[in-house]
């Protein structure tokens, strides 16, 4: 069985700015065994009314970054 999925993690305030990181969690689980994968994908950054989304890794598709600055 294989499991991905995409959460947020738990915010961090930091003066007034508030970070949200975008993770990729990876399940693999295979008759006796279990293995577990925790990814980052981007960094959210709220900052009053603005938000801005830091990739950790390339995206071809803007969409996908909205997507994910949408989760937050």
């Amino acid at each position: 069985m294989k499991n991905q999925e995409i959460k947020v993690g738990n915010s961090v305030k930091i003066e007034n700015r508030i970070f949200y990181p975008i993770l990729k969690i990876f399940h693999w689980k295979h008759h006796e065994s279990e293995v577990y994968s925790i990814s980052p994908l981007a960094l959210v950054v709220v900052e009053g009314e603005m938000k801005y989304i830091l990739p950790m890794e390339e995206f071809d598709d803007p969409e996908k970054l909205e997507s994910l600055m949408d989760m937050v």
